[in-house]
């Protein structure tokens, strides 16, 4: 079979990649290219369709100025920016600079000095923050000038240059997926397996999905898989992210998925300092949350209640203008005057002293939980929203966690289902769960699933050679299985129960899935069965002593 353009590439540059030591500011350069690449060829593609029965090379039209003024006004509209002239698409910039001894330097000014953005629009705050990388941990001047690696990276963007974005046989998307999976860029993603599990929950069991948030972003995967297999289009995505390499390749990775950045609103920041996403509550938060501790949460806590309480103050004070005066909402987002003297306002105002979670009496301690970000989360969810998250198994049973599973439980009824993660696709990790929480539940029970003993898993489709964890999904049968259990609640032996909170309290709130879900395969011995036989055991043995010690009296032998 004939390989795919694309995937030739690929391995060209895979094979360049292991004759340097790649250090971070090499990989930003290589996600810059990826960008560039991307961005200049799919307006270069729209600006050649416009011209192409007019007889006109693209130098041509960019030359007219009434051709040039449509390129600009559609390219904003469209794109959210535009490339100010024919020479800086990507392809010009190699043919004309390549040679050059500055030729990283003039690559990267070449786009980043060159590109115009809609007034107001995330495209400017999400390509600047990936330009301001580039020039805070490289200096491209002094790179040139130590070594011969910047020879080996100049072939590399070269490489780059000849991907073709269309390629339907290996998209550009996965090439890139493979690049950041490699030694050129190392960088943090959620196994494609947990995506898929949340995923088939969220899909199946939410109605009407608008809002969506991923406080731990990663590399984006999580959120374009979504968007892929979401048969309702969602309205708006948000997410934080804290690692700033895996920031910049998720920007990237956003913009070659076909996500409008108008909807997107990344924010750059450790999503245990603040919780707060102005003007908006969610219907469905997700994400693959990682090991947590106890360390300086105190001080975590304190903003994050801090920045919670000034998000519920804002939206009182919106209710009561939208309510009282007539007001649209989407002043609120337009409006910077309105917005300034709102935030005025909310400065004047005691947010210390109103946390939107207060605990009394014995809930009192949870204000200083590693944990209470997650109370935070559930906080952000619309009325009846769903916080789907992989986490650490440790969270079911861990004593210090009693109190908070307590909380979670009987005093706001959030938690909806816990789901085991077979421990062969957890290792060589700790075990991993995923619980689901509801905000404002109708019943007062949690379904439990045990899927260590009836799962099966397929090969993923785009496999990335080398990680396995990548390269594994759940089969649609067992997918199918695990909704049908949480969405209707059933009672499957071995596999699935249904507990009310009054039976968790019994067990003082150990929320482990061995507790609720019986596996175990072998044959049940009752207690007075065993007493029974140790009894018999103990009788022959005693006996047994008996003869030894007349034998040994026999041939008189002593101890």
């Amino acid at each position: 079979m004939r390989r795919a353009k694309n995937y030739k590439i690929l391995r060209n540059i895979l094979s360049k990649s292991r004759q340097i030591d790649f250090s971070q500011d090499v990989s930003y350069l290589i996600i810059y290219s990826f960008l560039y690449k991307y961005a200049s060829d799919i307006l270069k593609d729209y600006f050649r369709s416009v011209i192409e029965k007019k007889a006109l090379t693209l130098d041509e039209a960019y030359g007219n100025e009434e051709f040039r003024e449509i390129f600009r006004n559609d390219a904003l509209q469209m794109f959210g920016y535009y490339i100010t002239g024919p020479d800086y698409f990507m392809d010009e910039v190699i043919n004309n600079s390549y040679s050059n001894r500055f030729f990283i330097y003039d690559f990267f000014e070449a786009f980043s000095q060159n590109i115009e953005f809609k007034s107001n629009s995330n495209y400017e705050k999400y390509f600047s923050f990936i330009f301001e990388a580039v020039k805070s941990e490289i200096n491209l001047k002094k790179f040139e000038f130590e070594g011969e690696n910047h020879l080996i990276v100049k072939e590399i963007i070269y490489s780059i240059s000849k991907l073709d974005i269309l390629d339907n046989q290996f998209p550009f998307e996965r090439v890139f997926d493979h690049i950041c999976q490699s030694r050129m860029i190392r960088i943090n993603s959620d196994p494609d397996y947990v995506n898929q599990m949340l995923i088939e929950l969220i899909t199946h069991c939410s109605e009407n999905i608008s809002d969506v948030y991923n406080p731990f972003l990663n590399d984006g995967s999580s959120l374009v898989s979504l968007k892929r297999y979401c048969e309702r289009g969602i309205e708006n995505f948000h997410a934080k992210g804290f690692d700033k390499i895996t920031y910049c390749a998720s920007i990237v990775k956003f913009l070659i998925n076909y996500f409008n950045f108008d909807n997107l609103y990344l924010e750059f920041s450790s999503p245990l300092e603040s919780q707060d996403v102005p003007f908006t509550s969610f219907d469905v938060i997700m994400a693959k949350i990682p090991p947590i501790t106890s360390k300086n949460m105190r001080k975590l806590n304190n903003a994050q209640n801090i920045e919670m309480a000034k998000r519920n103050k804002r939206k009182q004070l919106e209710s009561i203008l939208s309510d009282n005066f007539d007001m649209n909402m989407d002043s609120f987002m337009d409006d910077n005057e309105l917005n300034s003297a709102i935030d005025n306002l909310l400065s004047k105002m005691d947010l210390e002293n109103a946390s939107p979670v207060r605990f009394h009496g014995e809930y009192e301690s949870l204000k200083d939980s590693e944990y209470l970000f997650l109370i935070n989360l559930i906080n952000c969810l619309k009325d009846g929203g769903m916080m789907a998250v992989a986490m650490s198994q440790s969270f079911l049973f861990k004593n210090s966690l009693e109190l908070l599973r307590k909380y979670l439980t009987v005093e706001k009824n959030y938690i909806d289902a816990i789901i085991s993660i077979p421990d062969e696709l957890s290792r060589p990790k700790a075990s991993e769960i995923i619980v689901i929480f509801r905000k404002n539940k109708s019943c007062d029970d949690i379904v439990f699933i045990d899927m260590s003993k009836m799962y099966a898993t397929i090969p993923a489709p785009d496999a990335v050679p080398g990680l396995f964890k990548r390269n594994i999904l759940l089969s649609p049968e067992t997918l199918g299985d695990v909704v049908d259990a949480y969405a209707k609640r059933l009672v499957v032996d071995k596999f699935s129960n249904v507990i009310t909170v009054n039976e968790l309290a019994k067990n003082e709130f150990n929320l482990s899935i061995s507790r609720y879900v019986d596996t175990f395969e072998g044959e049940f011995i009752s207690l007075d069965d065993l007493k029974y036989q140790k009894r018999e055991i103990d009788e022959n043995l005693d006996k047994l002593n008996k003869k030894i010690d007349v034998m040994l009296s026999d041939l008189n032998i002593r101890f």
